[in-house]
């Protein structure tokens, strides 16, 4: 072999490796998301319950702020910790709430079977019924509320994340 081949042969496997990495790469960040989007739903209930028990989304908010103000060992630290977490939580949960109204109208507009995945998605992640029973209340397989589910989730992610997710739903 003389090195102009050894050079090519190099620069194949790099862009073969290149590649691969590519794909890689985008496959971690769709898959990502739709992890973010399941534990975003499966925790829902919780997320909203913190939002409306969090002390600073209750009349009590004054006076907490007052004893921010205090500083005797961290507390101040503490109390801010606890504020930006009860904030975050409340732009986050309004956020889903915000794309979930989105993907109930368009479930809606598009038909039975769009509504059915809007139903299914429902009933697991905001009452926790079992798949068996959704398959029965549908009047459907487990295995079709299982792809349900999954298609559900893949648009609800392109919702809540944006353009990211376009280029995973449209291949």
């Amino acid at each position: 072999m003389d090195k102009a081949e050894i050079i090519r042969i190099a620069i194949e496997a790099s862009k073969d490796y290149d590649a691969k990495q590519r794909v890689k790469n985008k496959k971690s960040r769709f898959d990502w998301r739709l992890r973010n989007t399941r534990l975003l739903l499966k925790h829902y209930n919780y997320f909203r319950d913190h939002v409306d028990e969090s002390i600073y989304c209750s009349k009590q908010l004054n006076a907490i702020d007052d004893l921010g103000d205090v500083d005797d060992y961290g507390i101040n630290i503490n109390i801010q910790s606890i504020k930006k977490s009860a904030q975050k939580t409340s732009i986050v949960l309004s956020h889903v709430n915000a794309m979930l109204g989105l993907y109930e109208i368009y479930c809606i507009k598009t038909g039975p079977s769009e509504e059915r995945k809007l139903r299914v998605l429902k009933s697991f992640y905001f009452n926790q019924t079992r798949m068996a029973d959704i398959a029965i209340n549908e009047n459907v397989a487990e295995r079709t509320c299982t792809r349900d589910l999954f298609d559900a989730i893949n648009k609800l992610s392109a919702l809540i994340f944006g353009i990211d997710s376009v280029h995973e739903m449209v291949e």
